[in-house]
C-alpha cells in the first residue's frame, strides 16, 4: 500500500486536526504503535482527552518489551513519565504548585519594578530540568487565580550557565545503529516503521533536542545572558557547580538572582549559594479525562511524536514520526514531524490547507 507523506511543523498540526474534524471524524484514537498501545482518545469537538492510559497498563506493556540481551538499551523504551511530561508541556496537566509559583513570580516582578523594595537588578536563572519541561515557552504566561493577574516570561531578564548548556549538548551523542534497529525489530510491534529510524536519534537524544530548542528560545527570544561555568563529573556535583556559577555571578555583579528548578536538591544548593529559588512540583497523578486547550492539541501531538519517536491515529489513517530518514538539525529547530497518510484524499486536502496557511503567513 502506497503511503503519502507530508512534513509539517508543530503549529501546522492544528491544520491536520482541523482537516480530520471537517472530515466528520470527531474522535482521534492516539496510540503508540511500537507497543501497540492506546494512549488516549481526543474528542476534537470539545476538545477533551479521555480514556488516558493508566500507569499500570503502560508499564505492563513496557515490561513485556524490555530487551533481554544487550542488542539495544532499555532506555530506548518510552516510560509513563514521558507521557506525563508531554501532557505537562502541552498544558493538560499542571505543576502541583502552579498557582503558588504564579504568585511568587508576580511578587518578584512587582518588587523588581520598585527600587525602594529591590534596588538591585533581578535575573531568573534556569536549571537544566526547566529546559526539558519547556516551562518558559509553554507554561507562560501564568495566571494567579487569587488576583486574576498574569505574569509573562518577558517580565524578567534571564541568565543561563554554560554548565546547563553543556549538560544538554552532551546528551546529543547517540544514533541508532543497524544492529539496534534489528534488535528493536524483535521487541516492537509495527516494525515496518523502524527503517525510518536508521541512523536517527535515540530517545534520550530526542529529549535533549527538545530541551535544546527551549534553550534557543531562552537565548534568542528572551535574550538570556550566558555566564561562565565549568562542568564536572557526576550529576550531583554538577548541580552544585550550576548553583555556584549563578551565585558567583550574582555576587560579582551585585544582582538578585532567582534560580528556577524542578529539583528538590537544587533548592538546597541554591540556598548554599545565597540565591533565591523557586521549585516547580512535578505532577504525581494524571486524570483519566479532562479538557485541553484547543491550541495545545498541536503541542501535544508534536511532543508525543518526538518523545516516543512515533504516534498513530489509526482510525484516521495517520502516523506521526518525530524521527525519520533524512531528518536534520533544521527540522528539529523548526519543530517538524513527518506525517504519513493512508488516504490520498486526506493527504491532498491537508497539503492544500498547509500551503494556504503558509501563503497567508509569508
Amino acid at each position: 500500500m502506497e503511503v503519502n507523506t507530508l512534513v509539517m511543523d508543530r503549529r501546522e498540526l492544528q491544520v491536520l486536526a482541523n482537516c480530520v474534524y471537517r472530515g466528520d471524524t470527531r474522535y482521534l484514537h492516539v496510540s503508540y504503535p511500537f507497543f501497540d498501545l492506546d494512549l488516549f482518545t481526543l474528542d476534537i469537538r470539545k476538545p477533551e482527552l479521555k480514556d488516558i492510559v493508566t500507569f499500570d497498563d503502560f508499564d505492563r506493556e513496557r515490561m513485556q518489551r524490555k530487551p533481554v540481551d544487550r542488542g539495544v538499551s532499555a532506555d530506548e523504551l518510552p516510560t509513563y513519565n514521558d507521557l506525563k511530561t508531554c501532557l505537562l508541556t502541552s498544558g493538560f496537566v499542571r505543576y502541583r504548585n502552579q498557582a503558588e509559583a504564579a504568585r511568587q513570580l508576580l511578587e518578584l516582578r512587582d518588587s523588581s519594578r520598585d527600587p525602594n523594595k529591590r534596588p538591585r537588578p533581578v535575573f531568573v536563572a534556569v536549571d537544566t530540568n526547566i529546559l526539558y519541561y519547556r516551562f518558559l515557552s509553554r507554561n507562560m504566561p501564568l495566571r494567579d487565580p487569587g488576583s486574576g493577574r498574569h505574569v509573562e516570561a518577558t517580565d524578567f531578564r534571564y541568565v543561563l550557565s554554560e554548565i546547563v548548556q553543556v549538560e544538554v549538548d552532551s546528551r546529543i551523542t547517540h544514533k541508532y545503529s543497524r544492529g539496534e534497529i534489528e534488535a528493536l525489530g524483535q521487541l516492537f510491534a509495527h516494525k515496518e516503521l523502524l527503517p525510518e529510524f536508521r541512523n536517527g536519534s535515540g530517545r534520550r537524544e530526542r529529549l535533549a533536542k527538545l530541551a535544546f530548542n527551549e534553550m534557543n528560545y531562552l537565548m534568542a527570544e528572551l535574550r538570556a545572558l550566558r555566564i561562565k561555568g565549568t562542568p564536572v563529573r557526576g550529576k550531583e556535583r554538577n548541580d552544585i557547580e550550576i548553583a555556584q556559577s549563578y551565585g558567583s555571578w550574582a555576587k560579582e555583579g551585585d544582582y538578585d538572582v532567582l534560580l528556577l528548578t524542578a529539583d528538590e536538591d537544587m533548592m538546597n544548593h541554591a540556598r548554599t549559594s545565597e540565591l533565591m529559588s523557586l521549585q516547580l512540583d512535578y505532577p504525581h497523578e494524571v486524570p483519566r479525562h479532562g479538557r485541553i486547550d484547543p491550541w495545545s492539541v498541536s503541542d501535544l501531538l508534536y511532543d508525543l511524536a518526538v518523545t516516543f519517536g512515533a504516534v498513530s491515529v489509526a482510525n484516521a489513517g495517520l502516523t506521526l514520526l518525530g524521527e525519520w530518514a533524512g531528518k536534520n538539525s533544521g527540522d528539529y529547530g523548526r519543530e517538524r514531524v513527518k506525517v504519513m497518510f493512508e488516504d490520498a484524499g486526506a493527504h491532498a486536502e491537508v497539503e492544500r490547507q498547509q500551503a494556504l496557511c503558509r501563503q497567508i503567513l509569508s
